[in-house]
């Protein structure tokens, strides 16, 4: 059965859930290292590592399509808004069609949803659809040491 057939939860937040896992087995397939936050307290979903550098992933899913295009909300508990401080990707899954789009953090600034057409080709986001490069590329962030030799 594949991933999209797969799409019956009792809850937001259980589809979330899911779609983080799907995201760290495709991202471990693509030779990331995979950290996960304890518990909810930090604001992204998913620290990646390759080479020591690290990205930090705020994962999101959609399978709502509405006039046209799949709605993917932005915003997290309460509606706040994620800053470029708190993290460097949104990571959003469109689940009825099995597409990831990877967009840089400072793309999607201030806004609180994004609409996503993978079915149309050309369209305004295509270029960050299955970007998994944006991942690897100068984005990273070098890891410190103690003695704050890189």
């Amino acid at each position: 059965m594949r991933l999209r057939d797969r799409t019956k939860f009792a809850t937001y937040k259980r589809r979330g859930k899911w779609a983080e896992l799907v995201f760290i087995t495709a991202a471990q397939g693509s030779g990331f290292n995979v950290a996960k936050p304890w518990g909810d307290s930090a604001q992204y979903d998913v620290a990646l590592e390759q080479d020591g550098r690290f990205v930090r992933v705020q994962v999101k899913s959609t399978g709502a399509m509405v006039e046209g295009c799949y709605v993917c909300q932005l915003h997290g508990f309460g509606n706040r808004l994620y800053t470029a401080k708190e993290l460097d990707y949104f990571a959003c899954y469109v689940v009825p069609v099995d597409v990831w789009y990877i967009f840089p953090v400072t793309r999607l600034l201030g806004m609180d949803a994004v609409g996503l057409t993978p079915h149309r080709k050309g369209h305004q986001y295509e270029r960050y659809m299955e970007a998994w490069w944006f991942l690897t590329r100068h984005h990273f962030r070098w890891r410190k040491t103690d003695d704050g030799a890189e």
